[in-house]
C-alpha cells in the first residue's frame, strides 16, 4: 500500500501516536499477527483495541478524487456489531463473556480453546478473523499456554489483540510474541475539553471530573455517565479516614474484605490501592503547603488535619509500603496477609480531630 492512508471513524481519544503507528504499519504492509495494548485501567485500551480491529479488518477505498486511500470504520457500523457480539469475524473475549463464571473475572480455558478452534477457519465476511482478549491478565495459566500455541503458529488470516495493565502482568513468552502498544495518561486540560464538548455539564464539574480522572479518559467518560462513580469518590476518602480512626478489628475486617474481592476482581483491588496512594500523596503534599497540587481538593480540610498529626517520614514510609503491597499482589502473595500488614503499618488518628470535617463541595 504505497499511497497515503486516512483513517476515519475512530472512537479512540488522545492516543494519536498509537493510531498513527497502525496507519504506518498498513501503509508499509507490516501489520502484526498479535498486538498487546498496555496501560492503566480506564485509559482507553479496549476502545483502541476495537478501533484497531476495525481498521485491520477494513479494506481501503479511494476518495472521490482518486488521490487518497480512506478507511472509514464508522461507515459499516462495525463497532456496534462487535460490541453486541454480532460480528462474524471480530470477537471480544473477556470475563464478561464467561457465562459459566459470572461471579469471577477469570478468562477460562474454554474461552481460549474456542478461539483456537475458530481462528483457523476461514473468515466469513472479510479477509481476517480478529480476536480481542480484553484484560488478558485474567487468563488462567492453562489459558496462557494455549494462547502461546496460537502466537507461535499464527494463521495467515488471524489476528490476536490483547489488553493488559502492563507487560509484567503477562508471561514473557506471551509479551515477546506481540507488538506492544503502550498508552500514556492524557493531559487534564485535554480531558476537560473533551467532556465539555461531549457532555452536558458545567465547567466546574468538568474540572472536577478531569482532575480526579488523573489522565484516564475512560474514567472521565464513565463519571460523566454514572453519578455513582462521583459519589464513590467522596465516600472513599471518608472510608480511608474512618479506617485510620478505627480499631484493629475494623482494619482486619477491611483486609479480609479486600482479600475476598481480590479472588473475584483483582482490578478492583488494584484500583483501591491506587486510591490509597492518592490519599497519602495528598497528605504528603499538604505537609509541604502545596494545596493546589492535591487531587482530593474537596477534602482539603480533612486531609490537612490528618497531615498535621503525622510526621513526614512516616507518610513517606506508608506510601512505600502501599506500593510494595501492590507489587506483592502481582507476585501472587496472600491478599489478606498483605492487607493485614498494610493496616498494621497505618497510623492511628484521634477521631475527634476529623469527625466533624465535611467536603467543601459535593457534585
Amino acid at each position: 500500500m504505497s499511497k497515503e492512508l486516512k483513517i476515519l471513524g475512530c472512537k479512540t481519544f488522545g492516543h494519536n501516536t498509537a493510531l498513527e503507528f497502525i496507519n504506518k504499519s498498513l501503509v508499509m504492509s507490516k501489520t502484526s499477527h498479535a498486538y498487546l495494548i498496555v496501560g492503566p485501567e480506564n485509559i482507553g485500551k479496549k476502545t483502541l483495541a476495537i478501533d484497531i480491529a476495525s481498521i485491520l479488518y477494513s479494506k481501503p477505498s479511494k476518495d472521490m478524487f482518486g488521490e487518497q486511500l480512506l478507511i472509514d470504520i464508522s461507515s459499516n457500523n462495525q463497532r456496534s456489531r462487535i460490541l453486541k457480539g454480532n460480528h462474524s469475524d471480530i470477537k471480544i473475549i473477556d470475563s464478561d463473556s464467561n457465562e459459566k463464571e459470572k461471579s469471577s473475572l477469570i478468562i477460562s480455558i474454554e474461552q481460549i480453546r474456542e478461539i483456537i478452534r475458530e481462528i483457523h477457519l476461514k473468515p466469513f465476511e472479510g479477509e481476517k478473523k480478529i480476536y480481542i482478549i480484553n484484560q488478558a491478565q485474567n487468563m488462567m495459566e492453562s489459558g496462557y499456554n494455549s494462547m502461546l500455541k496460537i502466537l507461535e503458529e499464527p494463521p495467515v488470516d488471524g489476528i490476536i489483540i490483547l489488553t493488559a495493565p502492563n507487560i509484567k502482568s503477562l508471561p514473557n513468552t506471551i509479551v515477546s510474541r506481540c507488538q506492544v502498544i503502550s498508552l500514556n495518561y492524557l493531559q487534564k486540560q485535554s480531558i476537560q475539553n473533551f467532556i465539555l464538548e461531549k457532555f452536558d455539564i458545567d465547567e466546574s464539574k468538568s474540572e472536577f471530573i478531569s482532575r480526579i480522572s488523573k489522565g484516564k479518559i475512560g474514567f472521565a467518560i464513565n463519571a460523566c455517565n454514572d453519578q455513582t462513580i462521583i459519589d464513590d469518590y467522596f465516600q472513599t476518602v471518608l472510608k480511608f479516614s474512618e479506617i485510620l480512626c478505627g480499631t484493629i478489628d475494623k482494619r482486619f475486617n477491611y483486609a479480609k474484605e479486600m482479600s475476598n474481592i481480590f479472588r473475584k476482581n483483582k482490578n478492583q483491588v488494584y484500583q483501591e490501592i491506587l486510591r490509597w496512594l492518592d490519599f497519602w500523596r495528598d497528605i504528603l503534599i499538604l505537609k509541604n503547603d502545596l494545596r493546589e497540587h492535591i487531587v482530593n481538593r474537596e477534602w482539603h480540610d480533612l486531609l490537612l488535619s490528618i497531615s498535621k498529626n503525622i510526621e513526614e517520614k512516616k507518610i513517606i514510609y506508608i506510601i512505600k509500603t502501599i506500593k510494595n503491597s501492590s507489587e506483592f499482589l502481582y507476585q501472587n502473595g496472600s491478599p489478606q496477609l498483605i492487607f493485614e500488614v498494610l493496616m498494621m503499618d497505618l497510623p492511628f488518628i484521634n477521631e475527634d480531630k476529623i469527625s466533624d470535617i465535611k467536603p467543601s463541595v459535593i457534585f
